[in-house]
């Protein structure tokens, strides 16, 4: 099976990079450089991982876009760390707004941080194998109807779980190594990073004509909103 587009390849490696370079700094600005280099660590690390597990060892994937090492793209690298970064960020950010003390803030952080990342992919994801950016090996009982360039159809639940996981394991070690250490303000940048890319999966949507994927999507769109409005 051919790759995407060479040219195609470099817009999304161009994006990629720019988006984690601007999320880097805005965490370099609001956490300092040591949990700053940390959170990169983590937001980079574990999903390479997983991604070498799942296109190698499992075989669940390939993916189209170059250059890409160990079968893993340079940009979807960069693009966990800044859905990671900005989740986490959005999470904070909502959670700072409610009347719960800090033990509830600090245990909520994880799963409300894997809840927005895993709620933004439930349009990337489907919007990402129409392009032809990945494929799976097999059928997958979300988004049926949305062929890949392999002729197979939907995106496997163990995607999910593997975003539930990745983000929320990041979000939790970080947690415990480095709490809400001067206060749960990462700035709005990381969130409003991860805005290009849902817009773009919403066009997608509206262009099928297709209501459920901003609809699943709903979560991530409200921590958005929460997490990027003043006070």
């Amino acid at each position: 099976m051919e790759d995407v587009d060479p040219g195609l390849s470099k817009i999304i490696l161009v994006h990629a990079a720019l988006g984690a370079g601007l999320s880097l700094a805005a965490s370099l600005r609001t956490r300092g450089p040591r949990r700053s280099a940390f959170l990169l660590a983590l937001g980079c690390g574990l999903p390479a991982v997983g991604e070498v597990l799942a296109t190698g060892l499992l075989g669940l994937l390939r993916h189209r876009t170059q250059p890409r090492i160990k079968g893993v793209p340079v940009a979807i690298v960069l693009g966990w760390y800044a859905a990671i970064h900005g989740s986490l960020t959005l999470a904070e950010r909502a959670l700072s707004r409610l009347p719960l003390d800090e033990t509830a803030k600090r245990r909520a952080l994880p799963p409300l941080a894997a809840l927005v990342g895993t709620s933004l992919d439930l349009a990337l994801d489907p919007a990402g194998l129409a392009a032809g950016l990945w494929e799976w090996s097999g059928e997958g009982a979300y988004a049926r109807e949305v062929e890949g360039p392999n002729g197979r159809r939907g995106v496997p639940l163990v995607n999910y779980l593997g975003w539930l996981a990745l983000v929320g394991g990041a979000a939790l070690v970080y947690e415990r190594v480095y709490g809400r250490e001067g206060g749960p303000d990462g700035g709005r940048l990381p969130g409003l990073l991860l805005v290009p890319p849902y817009l773009a999966a919403l066009l997608w949507a509206a262009a099928r004509r297709s209501a459920r994927y901003p609809l699943y999507s709903a979560p991530f769109a409200v921590a958005l909103y929460v997490g990027l409005k003043k006070g």
